[in-house]
């Protein structure tokens, strides 16, 4: 049976107070996504991802909006994490703060995963990666918003300091790129061929910034108390297998590897192919019948050559992918679009 992962309500509470503030119908916005008001008056409350993608895509239909990622990843600030985040604020450093952080993750959410760690630069690096898989559109909305979210609290805990940090969000410029610009000196890159995600490198002077409000005991009790709510339960096999497929529609040129994707969620890559196996599948099988799904869809597009479609798949050059497409369909990619046939094979 597949895990439901859950996402408290109290990060989407403020993005509907913000709504409020624009003159959207709340009440309206609710009955249109399905959601149960009530759960917004339940500090403690939980929304599974459909509830979320409802959400989010009704707002969407309401506002005519493309940044509600930003928006809501300006509106969160430590206190918005609870108990975590009164840990956050007792924290001596930043470096200390992502340290509780990544141990108590799965508190904020459990459909990303963040890992953590200094270079020996000094530099801190975070990524956040998808734990589960999910639409193109939500999975846009959350990049937008965990970049923001990580960079506006590394500003208020620096409280006017200064120290520069690199974001980069696995997703095409959005349109409205200015509001980006606008966050300097942070910089941010976008990339659509990269694995799934955000990335995010913060100088050495800001990893070690002294925070004002430190507290060693607090911070041994909230990281205590995090503890006993427990952790983020494993995934199962079938979990293993929707993600791995996101991740593989989502790469442009170069296909992840298996190792990539299992240093990505902290564990070996034998423990994923562990659980492919029990759906009778490897990693291997399961990246060739994504390309071959990929390669149809975009031969779909006559906008786009031969030798685009090859270089998007991460094929060397086009007549490799002709060779590799026939050899699995019985008939090249151009023949293959013009006769518009759906294709039973595997591309190598």
């Amino acid at each position: 049976m597949s895990i439901v992962r859950r996402v408290p309500v109290r990060y989407l509470v403020l993005l509907r107070d913000w709504l409020a503030t624009q003159d959207i119908d709340t009440s309206a916005l609710l009955r249109m996504a399905g959601i149960d008001a009530a759960k917004f008056d339940q500090r403690d409350a939980t929304l599974e991802p459909l509830e979320m993608e409802s959400f989010i895509a009704s707002a969407r239909r309401l506002t005519g909006r493309s940044d509600l990622g930003f928006e809501m990843g300006r509106l969160i600030k430590m206190t918005s994490h609870d108990l975590l985040g009164f840990g956050m604020l007792s924290c001596r450093t930043i470096d200390e703060v992502m340290r509780l952080v990544v141990r108590h993750y799965h508190l904020m959410t459990e459909t990303f995963t963040l890992r953590y760690q200094r270079e020996p630069s000094g530099c801190g690096v975070a990524i956040y990666t998808p734990a589960m898989a999910m639409p193109l559109e939500m999975l846009r909305f959350y990049v937008e918003a965990l970049a923001i979210a990580h960079d506006n609290q590394i500003r208020l805990m620096l409280a006017g300091a200064g120290g520069s940090c690199e974001v980069y969000i696995a997703m095409p410029s959005p349109p409205h790129i200015a509001r980006y610009h606008r966050l300097a000196p942070t910089r941010f890159h976008f990339d659509e061929g990269s694995l799934p995600g955000v990335r995010v490198v913060m100088a050495a002077e800001v990893m070690d910034h002294a925070l004002p409000l430190a507290d060693a005991r607090v911070v041994e009790d909230v990281d205590r108390r995090c503890y006993a709510l427990g952790q983020r339960p494993p995934s199962t096999s079938q979990d293993w297998v929707e993600y791995l497929r996101m991740v593989l529609r989502q790469s442009e040129g170069e296909a992840p590897t298996l190792e990539n994707i299992a240093h990505l969620n902290h564990v070996s890559a034998r423990t994923i192919d562990r659980y492919l196996r029990r759906e009778n599948m490897t990693f291997r099988e399961l990246s060739h019948e994504v390309r071959l799904e990929r390669a149809c869809r975009l031969l779909e597009d006559p906008a786009q050559t031969v030798a685009q479609i090859a270089l998007r798949l991460g094929f060397s050059d086009s007549a490799n992918f002709s060779r590799a497409f026939k050899r699995a369909i019985g008939m090249s990619p151009s023949e293959h679009r013009q006769r518009g046939r759906s294709p039973s094979g595997i591309v190598e």
